[in-house]
């Protein structure tokens, strides 16, 4: 078979990339043809708004992803399909014509805080786990669009849909509307396992059923890409969420539990199952169960990750203080540990900035050193996540009831030879680090077979072949 070429819109909470994938003799070659920088940024109150918002800028990531394209194009003339995969929860309100209402406002904005007891008022923690399956979040987007319609009715009145950040751009693709499966179960607003609405859940927090359609399959066909230029490309659902294309890209052996690991600003750790984990003890522990993009479910849990080391890092730059992870990272290695860890999903490492100070105190308050280094400082962070790691592990194999022979980690911290390290020792279990770009070889691999250019049943080989990793065995 003659080569084929796939392109991957893969957009983290940072940055944006596009991958070409060409399939060769049953390898799948990657070339990152375009990235580029973004961040949330605050936006200051408008006319008739009492709070201003962290907004995504949503010009400047289509402007890049379409040039990203051409360029794909233009250097892969047989590129024949294009998928989009996100970070999940956030979404964006379109008025009756197709066009944005108001900001993109991201997941991290303080507006569901303010708004939280209300929501619970409406729908307390059990409600939202017994009609989702979902472990209740400020970041949820059924939180973000009560918020909206609670502190900005006239903003809601506005809006006659909402699509979910990957399905928007697939919008701009092709003028096709959907709710991709697997974005929509981060939601918290499907039925468990993610195959419907939960028409209970808009009703009981007062956001119109209207704002969406109905579940939308993935692993399916959109139409032809509309932008001109681009008109060779037909626009597919490979995985409209970021993991759900990464979990796509670990191999399955048959009679094992199949654990994963995707660090990156989240880190995100679970499980490949056919069913939710719907448990009284699930929900305790805060289990969500997301989608893949196949018909099956990822339950996991969502732990604060190296967000926390990413804004140490933005402090240390804008100071003048060693910035470059891998520096930092030498650092650490080179740094004693203090023997203290920090609690990473703590709701204070979730906010933006002081993030130094807040890993410091927290330290100190434990009778550790104040004052740290930027070496003992990410040692620290390292530490705490590759514990919070194994406590996460022990309490899947306590659902699940068998224990991992080995964790595959995938995503940025896959490149972290030592939070790799730390890992393996924290877990007891091999740790097999990589793919580094889980998400994009995802989403090429399930395009090709969506595209009948690779057979599913060769999937295996195929990532075997194209994936890159790291085996690190357990030292102590």
């Amino acid at each position: 078979m003659s080569p084929v070429t796939a392109l991957a819109v893969d957009l983290g909470s940072s940055s944006g990339r596009i991958i070409a994938g060409t399939l060769s003799d049953g390898v799948i070659e990657e070339v990152e043809v375009h990235r580029f920088a973004h961040e949330a940024a605050r936006q200051e109150p408008g006319p008739g708004s009492a709070h201003g918002h962290l907004t995504w800028d949503l010009d400047l990531i289509e402007r890049e992803l379409t040039a990203g394209l051409k360029a794909a194009v233009a250097r892969f003339p047989d590129a024949v399909s294009v998928s989009v995969d996100t970070w999940g929860v956030d979404a964006v309100t379109l008025g009756a014509d197709g066009r944005r209402v108001g900001p993109a406002v991201a997941y991290r904005d303080e507006r569901t805080a303010r708004t939280l007891d209300a929501f619970r008022a409406r729908l307390d923690d059990d409600a939202v786990w017994a009609a989702t399956g979902i472990a209740p979040a400020t970041i949820n987007t059924a939180n973000q669009l009560f918020a909206l319609v609670t502190e900005e009715p006239e903003l809601a009145a506005q809006v006659s849909r909402v699509l979910l950040l990957p399905d928007y751009i697939t919008y701009l693709l092709t003028g096709e509307a959907g709710w991709s499966r697997s974005h929509a179960s981060t939601s918290a607003l499907c039925r468990p396992g993610a195959h419907e609405f939960n028409d209970d859940v808009f009703e009981a927090l007062g956001i119109p059923r209207s704002w969406f359609g109905d579940v939308t399959a993935e692993h399916t066909v959109v139409g032809p890409c509309r932008i001109p230029g681009l008109e060779q490309l037909t626009v597919v659902r490979a995985g409209a969420h970021d993991t759900a294309c990464a979990v796509h890209a670990l191999q399955r052996r048959p009679g094992e539990e199949t654990l994963f690991l995707s660090c990156g600003s989240w880190s995100v750790l679970g499980v490949l199952r056919d069913e939710p984990l719907l448990s009284a003890e699930a929900h305790a522990l805060g289990l969500t169960n997301e989608a893949r993009a196949d018909r099956g479910l990822r339950p996991l849990f969502n732990i604060t990750g190296l967000w926390i080391l990413q804004e140490c890092q933005r402090e240390w730059r804008a100071t003048g203080g060693v910035h470059d992870i891998v520096d930092l990272v030498r650092a650490a290695e080179a740094a004693p540990s203090t023997g203290i860890l920090i609690d990473p999903d703590e709701p204070g490492f979730a906010q933006p900035g002081g993030m130094v100070g807040r890993v410091s105190s927290a330290v100190a308050a434990q009778g550790g050193p104040v004052e740290l280094d930027e070496g003992a400082v990410v040692r620290v962070i390292l530490e705490s996540l590759a514990a919070r790691y194994a406590r996460g592990i022990d309490a899947l194999a306590a659902l699940t009831g068998a224990r991992p022979s080995e964790l595959t980690m995938v995503g940025g911290g896959s490149r972290n030879a030592l939070l790799c390290r730390l890992t393996a020792d924290a877990v007891g279990v091999p740790v097999i680090a990589g793919p580094v770009e889980a998400s994009s070889l995802g989403s090429l691999i399930a395009q090709l077979e969506i595209m009948g250019h690779l057979d599913p049943a060769g999937r295996n080989g195929v990532i075997a072949a194209s994936a890159r990793t790291v085996r690190y065995e357990v030292e102590r």
